[in-house]
């Protein structure tokens, strides 16, 4: 329905119900007036029906009196007469005034003419008596006044009566028929106003349901947007993040100048669509409210510190120096979210070496406000890059916004990065400014509220940056925190082959039951474990326990923001599985004054291993074994144990649509396919089960595809166990 009809629809009913009580509300009021008219007019007729009774007992009263003095003689008759004539004179005065009935006008004339003859009469009576006395008066009573004035008054009056009776009968029907169509009206418009006003909480009711309708139908296309951006999410990013990941290993490949170029392009422009993809998500996910902000804790050193580790080897492939400095105030242990400040500070420093091609990018960190247990933080991101022009400043934070045309041809990108921080920024109750002169540089100026957390941590990075002095080799001692089978089997055959002592705890709890008793030097702790996870673990490790010592995170989630939220929790470093040895020994090394025997870096898969099986890969199990067969052959049993086990459990609990369930079947999945190489295979379909809400008919597809996989998987597995005997 258009606007206009709308608008009609609501202005026409309005003005038409206007215009009927108007014309409603104007003929009760003629009717009220005609009813006081009415009354009026009644009032009136009481006034003449009294004055011609005054008239009449005044006459008679005047001649009761003349009588009893001509026949008594007795002079107190004559007292009071005067008034009487007077009130005779006014009733007559009256009477003359009276001109709505012609009738009663020509009675009335003849009645005051007759009594006018009746007065004249005493007078003379009483005027013969005071000059010639008694003989007199009576003589003139005698003189015998015709009877026919005496009758004509009488019948005069009777006249005027019944005439002033009929005008009394009318104006009182006046009066009635006035009063009921006053009431009538009234009625009328009583009951217009009562339907109005249930007309109008009608419509009040309707608008109500029509909002409550209209917010479910928001609440339903806000979830189905949020269930459509979280699967979206995993369907680009999946491959998005495959390709890129094969093209880094490609380019690791010894290849000649032409195709390492063609390499190097595919992997910047797939690392540049995964960044609009990222981009364009993130706004989505900003616009439709479903940005949530969470509250942790976390070490704000530790992040700088991996940012800085994240951010300088670009900086360092353009020449550009980056300095990082952190005000030593600022408490280290602060509550808020780490991840969007990651996303923040990337999202700057990013556009910060995007734009400068040659000086100083400069991250400086400090306090800008501390009350009590809140501090904000002023973060500022500087550059010695091309500027941006005046005009443009106002516009900078824009959707599709850059400095100018040309930077989007030159530089590339979307235009979200800065309005994505500003959103981000926003959302913590924080603002964001930005100074910039062309040719100089530019610096963004954030700041953010923080909650003081109230256990301080030991300094994380401190931790990081150096291995912990005075521990002999021979004393360390590793807890690994771990429930998965295979992990376990995995980290002991490593350690087991470098001599490095360690023990075995199955979930957090028992990690913080083992670190009450024991010192250890380092901990290996699993995310996501039964009872206790890495997490809460981690957590009471360092404001329970108070414990400073190293603290590695394990998980299969490689997505971004992971590492950050590990650092947030007082762990000091992140590794990602499968575990790979170098990078396992590089930690320890750094954590400890353990040195682990020499690693060799994975050899690359020879062409006779790579060609034996189509869908598992012997690399992996073989760079862990390093020759031993016997462990070989104990992963493989276990794994040829294990699949079928966990395929079962899996199918059971989607079928069930248990959702926890199943999410930790698939996470605990892919530690048991990465002994034979199945994780470039299976992990974009477990990603699907792990992060797809509510879509079981899906689940069920995708839970037949990994079912194939590892089936298929699980004959090539028999056929090595087998080779092996």
């Amino acid at each position: 329905m258009s606007g206009k009809r709308i608008i009609f629809y609501i202005i026409g009913p309005f003005i038409a119900g206007t215009l009927i009580l108007a014309y409603l509300q104007y003929n009760s009021t003629r009717q009220v007036n005609a009813l006081v008219t009415n009354n009026k007019k009644l009032l009136d007729e009481f006034q003449i029906t009294k004055n011609l009774l005054d008239a009449a007992k005044s006459k008679v009263v005047i001649e009761r009196k003349i009588r009893g003095f001509i026949e008594t003689g007795d002079t107190t008759y004559l007292s009071g007469l005067q008034s009487e004539f007077n009130e005779i004179q006014a009733a007559q005065d009256f009477l003359r005034t009276i001109s709505d009935d012609s009738v009663s006008v020509a009675l009335i004339s003849e009645l005051n003419k007759s009594i006018q003859l009746k007065v004249d009469l005493f007078r003379n009576i009483l005027h013969a008596y005071r000059l010639h006395g008694i003989k007199a008066a009576e003589d003139t009573i005698n003189a015998n006044l015709p009877e026919w004035v005496s009758y004509d008054i009488e019948k005069n009056e009777r006249k005027i009566s019944d005439a002033r009776g009929r005008q009394l009968a009318a104006i009182t029907g006046g009066v009635q028929r006035s009063g009921q169509k006053a009431i009538q009206f009234s009625y009328i418009v009583m009951a217009l106003v009562l339907l109005a006003a249930a007309l109008v909480f009608l419509y009040i009711i309707y608008i109500i349901r029509k909002l409550i309708r209209s917010e479910k139908m928001l609440r339903d296309t806000a979830r189905i947007k949020e269930n459509f951006l979280a699967n979206m999410s995993h369907e680009i990013r999946t491959p998005m993040n495959a390709i890129v990941g094969f093209t880094q290993l490609l380019g690791q490949k010894n290849l000649d100048s032409d195709a390492k170029h063609y390499v190097q392009t595919i992997e910047r422009s797939g690392e540049n669509l995964l960044a609009i993809v990222n981009d364009i998500l993130d706004i989505s996910k900003i616009e439709a409210g479903m940005m949530r902000i969470e509250h942790v804790p976390f070490s704000l050193r530790g992040l700088i510190d991996s940012i800085e580790t994240m951010v300088q080897p670009r900086a360092a492939s353009k020449g550009i120096q980056l300095q990082v400095e952190i005000d030593n105030t600022i408490p280290d242990i602060l509550e808020g979210d780490p991840v969007r400040l990651t996303q923040i500070l990337n999202n700057l420093l990013g556009n910060a070496l995007k734009f400068t091609e040659a000086g100083t990018v400069s991250l400086k960190v400090a306090v800008e406000e501390h009350h009590d247990n809140t501090v904000k933080i002023r973060l500022a991101v500087s550059d010695t890059g091309i500027g941006i022009e005046p005009q443009k400043l106002k516009h900078i934070f824009g959707r599709f916004e850059q400095a100018d045309d040309t930077i989007t041809r030159q530089y590339g990108g979307t235009g979200l990065g800065l309005s994505i921080v500003r959103d981000l920024v926003e959302l913590q109750g924080g603002t964001i400014e930005v100074e910039s002169n062309p040719g100089s540089g530019t610096v963004f100026y954030a700041v953010i509220p923080y909650i003081i957390s109230t256990s301080q941590i030991v300094d994380n990075l401190a931790a990081a940056r150096s291995p912990l002095p005075g521990t002999p080799a021979s004393n360390v001692v590793v807890l690994i925190t771990e429930d998965n089978e295979f992990n376990q089997s995995l980290l002991m055959h490593i350690f087991r082959n470098w001599n490095l002592p360690f023990e075995i705890a199955n979930n957090g709890f028992e990690a913080i039951e083992k670190l009450k008793t024991k010192k250890y030097d380092l901990v290996l702790m699993d995310i996501q474990m039964p009872v206790m996870d890495g997490y809460t673990a981690a957590r009471k490790i360092r404001n329970e326990l108070k414990l400073d010592v190293p603290i590695i995170a394990m998980t299969a989630h490689a997505m971004p923001g992971e590492k950050e939220k590990c650092l947030s929790y007082g762990m000091n470093d992140y590794l990602a599985k499968p575990v790979k040895q170098e990078l396992l020994s590089a930690l320890i090394s750094k954590f400890t004054s353990f040195v682990p025997s020499e690693v060799k870096e994975e050899a690359p898969e020879s062409e006779t291993t790579s060609n034996a099986y189509q869908y598992i890969s012997l690399q992996y199990l073989q760079d862990v074994s390093a020759g031993n067969k016997v462990y070989e052959k104990e992963a493989t049993r276990k794994f040829l144990h294990a699949i079928p086990l966990e395929m079962e459990a899996l199918e059971l609990a989607v079928s069930a649509q248990n959702e926890p369930k199943a999410k930790a079947i698939a996470h605990n999945l892919r530690t048991t396919i990465s002994v034979m190489g199945l994780n470039e295979l299976l992990n974009p379909l477990l990603d699907e089960v792990e992060y797809c809400k509510g879509d079981w008919q899906r689940l069920k597809h995708i839970v037949e595809a990994i079912q194939e996989i590892c089936y298929k998987a699980l004959a090539e597995a028999k056929q090595f166990h087998t080779s092996l005997s």
